[in-house]
């Protein structure tokens, strides 16, 4: 079973395999972004696992003040202040070593995957790093039951959403030149995708 919206359990279960797996691919980063941080869960795990790094914590506007207060009872240098973020209208200037979303591309209308993708690629620095963890789809082949399951029920729930194919995503990131370098399996059917940036 993968996450669902809203579901600050999963973030709780998943935030340990995701580190362990992202370190290597993140141990050299000094500043990265965080896009649709949720409770700030992995954000604060971040700072455990990588030490030197100043991690920005970011939030689409209808949830924007939910993470603020999640943050309000730490003040830490290398948590800076929550940035309200569409990713369809301005971002940041960055430059940013990576830009990192978990469980987000699947609650996005395509359009909004497609801005992900173009906002990471201009913030980034070259060979910065876009990091995707979640639940995805690999073109032609059958999805594993849960995924299959809950790719149905996020497509109930509104057409627009639904588990994103791999393969898809890598048509995005090329022309901006976001080049998959990983693709890792992680646990309950979920993988962490990432794409270095070499356009720049």
């Amino acid at each position: 079973m993968n996450a669902r919206i809203g579901d600050n359990s999963a973030a709780e279960r998943n935030k340990r395999p995701i580190f362990d797996a992202l370190v290597e691919h993140l141990a050299d980063a000094r500043h990265v972004l965080e896009v649709g941080a949720g409770d700030a869960t992995h954000a604060r795990h971040a700072l455990e696992r990588l030490r030197d790094c100043i991690w920005q914590t970011s939030e689409a506007p209808g949830h924007y003040r939910r993470l603020v207060a999640a943050l309000a009872d730490r003040p830490e240098p290398r948590l800076p202040r929550p940035l309200s973020l569409d990713v369809r209208g301005q971002w940041p200037a960055g430059p940013f070593d990576a830009v990192f979303g978990a469980n987000v591309a699947h609650i996005m209308d395509w359009a909004a995957v497609e801005a992900l993708f173009a906002g990471a690629a201009r913030v980034l620095r070259r060979d910065g790093r876009l990091c995707l963890y979640g639940p995805f789809l690999r073109r032609g082949e059958q999805p594993e039951p849960g995924n299959a399951a809950f790719d149905s029920a996020l497509r109930d729930r509104d057409p627009a959403m639904g588990l994103r194919e791999i393969e898809a995503l890598d048509g995005l990131g090329e022309p901006l030149g976001l080049i998959r370098v990983a693709d890792i399996a992680m646990p309950r059917d979920n993988r962490l995708l990432i794409w270095q940036q070499r356009g720049r």
